[in-house]
């Protein structure tokens, strides 16, 4: 009988499980985010936080195939509610900075843990470490221009058709 060695032991396991976890919290996240700024009647905002969905989504699948690349099969984590009310703007990109950073000092947390231990799964990490880099530097972009909006409700209302072109 053919068996297929496992190359993931259990500490590299419980990380992926948890970053696996993450990325569909943050999908949820930010399609939640999507259901509130359509309410408030930002479309442009509300097509950002779909496709801001549909990215995390992505990296979740990423997570899945590797898991199943090293040997083994991925679990597939429960995700919790999300409650979080948005009533402007500014709440969903708080929310966004907020999920975005957590993922980056999740991915160092994991890297650290892995570079060492197991090294497929640490260059594995450094993809995602990128990913947020690059992710937390954006989010930091829009709200530095969000904050130039003041309180102008036209020139919200142009961040909000901006945000729908990204």
């Amino acid at each position: 009988m053919l068996v297929v060695k496992d190359l993931l032991d259990s500490t590299a396991k419980e990380w992926l499980k948890k970053s696996l976890e993450s990325e569909l919290y943050a999908s949820n996240l930010y399609r939640h985010i999507a259901n509130q700024v359509e309410r408030l009647g930002f479309f442009g905002a509300k097509k950002y936080y779909l496709n801001e969905s549909a990215d995390e989504l992505k990296h979740s699948q990423v997570i899945v195939d590797f898991y199943n690349q090293m040997g083994s099969v991925s679990p597939m984590p429960k995700v919790d509610a999300i409650n979080d009310k948005v009533s402007s703007i500014a709440d969903a990109l708080e929310l966004q900075m907020e999920a975005e950073y957590d993922l980056l000092k999740q991915y160092e947390e994991m890297y650290d843990a892995m570079e060492e231990k197991n090294c497929i799964v640490g260059q594995f990490i450094l993809q995602f470490l990128e990913i947020q880099r690059v992710s937390y530097g954006e989010v930091g972009d829009l709200i530095s221009r969000y904050n130039r909006c003041g309180n102008n409700e036209a020139a919200i209302l142009e961040f909000d058709e901006f945000l729908g072109e990204k």
